[in-house]
């Protein structure tokens, strides 16, 4: 198998631009996922066809879609490879993925062994015409001239209490204003008129009994502000009427049966929670509005009633709309020039409730991402490439030693995205979560340091470092803004003997949400060459 040479040389030259779209990228939001297409260009580079291939954290399962991607290359893997004057070997390779996720595991089996698009397609189809013909109901409206329509989405907001004269006022009338868009921080107090901050207000909050425990729960209080639907081919808006509210306390005092087989375990909260906006939020159906607990809970029950071997692919695509689309954590921004508020999911990386939380159409979102993700599956539901995913920890590899050619993988960064407390609410459809003592991390909540963050990477790369074959190659994509994560990483990795020999970069065209708000747009690819001189003894590592 090839062990470096010009072509490596060549790829490290400059740095490497990645993107964030695509059917490949976009059929399920994931967070720190590589562009594929990229990643296959790593492998054709440093391999030849037939060769192994390892990530220990395989995440979103890019790696093993890379593998597949490199027996049938697409047209931008041909661009990129001229634009770096590069020479690939495509053709097919061998994959191995150790994911610790239960959620992400899925996701990569059914990404990387896709079903038949068109049967994925149909089923999916039908399963969404199932539910709406039971279901419909819950997104019925009126449009404003009395037609009868379909709710696209429910601006909720919540209520202010001014500190000045204790008015209640929601959100939405205090603080936003629509042709164009903002989201104000101040307004006039209703009473008094003086100046308000709205951090300054209180929150008004109030109890409920919860329909799973019948034990009271105080959250913070919220009403519908803005209702959007479709009347035909005709989208509109409105402020809500008591059509509307009938409706959403229908669902809400009486959940339909199918709702009571939603997951209602409590949240294992972390270094995520935050006292105020997730007040009363401890179980995991609180993060949903009745009406789409009960959507949600509909299409994963009738899952069951397709074909065994399409599953898999429907549950990945109901969870991929889930907790990004599904929740409260849904959410509406203002951008500058808009004559409306701009409706986004959730904050990637975080598990943040908006103060003025949307409720989306989860029937008409679901159907929306069938076209993607059957698009994604055509790229590799051909490949010859064979891909094996492992759900468990990477500290302990069921493979031979020296038997894999290269390695890929992105290792998690430090504190930079707690994944086991964000993947909850997907693996509680699941019912199966990951095992958190594995997790490498740095975690107050966890009682996990910089110190043990590292120990749990030396782990993985004792391993990593053993089943590599002597002289052969890995790329470790890394990204951090603490020194301390850093050394951590460095040490792991020549503690096994995996010396660094060359590095560049991932370019990304739209940076994630928290590489913006670092002011970093790209991560740094180390090429590490696996030396077992340079390897401690395994006595001399017990008596450090």
């Amino acid at each position: 198998m090839r062990n470096g040479g010009a072509a490596v040389d060549q790829l490290y030259r400059r740095p490497l631009t990645t993107v964030r779209s695509g059917p490949l990228y976009n059929s399920f939001s994931y967070p720190t996922k590589i562009d594929a297409e990229a990643i296959a260009l790593f492998i054709a580079v440093h391999t030849d066809p037939g060769a192994r291939v390892l990530d220990p954290f395989g995440g979103s399962g890019s790696t093993g879609i890379a593998a597949r991607l490199c027996d049938r290359p697409t047209e931008r893997m041909h661009d990129l490879a001229r634009e770096l004057s590069l020479k690939p070997r495509w053709g097919p390779r061998e994959a191995v993925i150790y994911e610790l996720s239960p959620l992400a595991a899925l996701l990569a089996s059914v990404m990387c062994s896709p079903p038949p698009p068109d049967a994925f397609a149909q089923a999916a189809e039908e399963l969404v015409d199932a539910c709406e013909r039971e279901l419909g109901w819950l997104y019925e409206a009126k449009g404003p001239g009395c037609d009868r329509g379909t709710l696209r989405h429910v601006v909720w907001s919540e209520i202010l209490i001014t500190p000045c004269c204790g008015e209640r006022i929601s959100l939405w009338d205090a603080a936003v204003e629509l042709a164009p868009s903002a989201i104000r921080g101040s307004f006039a107090c209703p009473a008094c008129h003086a100046p308000t901050p709205v951090r300054e207000c209180e929150r008004a909050v109030e109890s409920r009994a919860d329909p799973f425990t019948g034990e009271a729960v105080t959250q913070r209080a919220r009403l519908p502000a803005r209702v959007y639907g479709r009347t035909g081919k005709r989208t509109w808006s409105r402020s809500p009427v008591p059509s509307d509210l009938a409706l959403a306390a229908r669902v809400a005092d009486a959940l339909p049966p199918v709702a009571r087989t939603a997951p209602s375990d409590e949240i294992r909260w972390g270094d995520l929670h935050r006292s105020g906006y997730h007040l009363g939020i401890e179980r995991i159906h609180h993060l949903y509005t009745p009406r789409n607990l009960t959507a949600i809970a509909a299409l994963w029950d009738k899952i069951g009633d397709a074909p065994e071997a399409l599953r898999p692919a429907l549950r990945l695509l109901v969870l991929s709309y889930n907790t990004a689309h599904s929740t409260q954590l849904t959410r509406v921004v203002a951008k500058r020039g808009e004559r409306d508020l701009i409706v986004t999911g959730a904050q990637t990386g975080v598990l943040y409730l908006s103060g003025l939380p949307v409720e989306k159409n989860v029937f008409a979102g679901v159907r929306r991402k069938v076209k993607t993700f059957a698009s994604a599956f055509s790229l590799t539901a051909r490949s010859s490439s064979v891909v094996r995913v492992v759900c468990g920890s990477s500290t302990s590899l069921d493979l031979a030693s020296g038997s894999v050619d290269y390695v890929f993988t992105d290792p998690p960064f430090g504190d930079y995205i707690p994944y086991a407390e964000l993947n909850q609410i997907n693996e509680a459809w699941l019912r199966d979560f990951t095992d958190r003592t594995e997790e490498a991390i740095v975690s107050p909540a966890q009682g996990k340091d910089v110190e043990a963050y590292g120990d749990i990477l030396s782990r993985v790369f004792a391993e990593t470092a053993r089943v590599l074959r002597p002289g052969g190659l890995a790329s470790v994509v890394f990204h951090s803004s603490s020194s301390a994560v850093w050394t951590e990483l460095l040490r792991a990795l020549e503690g096994q003997g995996l010396v660094t020999e060359r590095t560049s970069s991932l370019d990304r065209l739209q940076p994630t949400f928290k590489q913006a708000e670092s002011g970093a747009h790209s991560n740094t690819v180390l090429l590490l060459r696996n030396d077992p001189s340079r390897r401690p003894s395994r006595a001399s590592a017990e008596e450090a």
